[in-house]
């Protein structure tokens, strides 16, 4: 299954690199994930867009929780404030779920990505990252 993952993720790349016309935002946006109470890096999320979807990839570093939601939210890091987007919860140190939402209207809505302590996306950060488009 693991296989299968990294190759739809493979695909998916390759075709929004090929799509036309260029996006004005980097494609993918790479967000790094820290401690929510420190500097270390828990994980890693990658968000491809390819036309009207986007493929959110996160990986862990293998200290997740075993279970945690993850969200896309509309503040930041200090305030994540509201749930843009609900992704699919941490299994396995990753999480995977494709948006029915272009690239453009994702980074427009989301600003940071939250993994949270619990499977409840109310629960307290575990770990989150700014969205960037650098």
């Amino acid at each position: 299954m693991k296989d299968n993952r990294a190759t739809f993720i493979r695909i998916l790349a390759l075709s929004a690199a090929m799509s036309a016309p260029a996006l004005a935002l980097s494609n993918p946006l790479v967000v790094d994930l820290r401690a929510a109470n420190g500097p270390q890096t828990e994980a890693s999320a990658t968000i491809f867009g390819s036309g009207s979807s986007v493929l959110v990839n996160v990986r862990g570093q293998g200290n997740l929780p075993k279970t945690a939601a993850v969200t896309l939210n509309d503040g930041d890091c200090a305030k994540p404030g509201e749930v843009a987007f609900a992704l699919s919860g941490i299994a396995d140190n990753q999480s995977l779920t494709q948006l029915a939402h272009p690239l453009a209207d994702v980074a427009e809505k989301a600003k940071s990505l939250v993994i949270h302590q619990t499977s409840s996306e109310t629960s307290p950060a575990f770990a989150c990252g700014k969205l960037t488009n650098d």
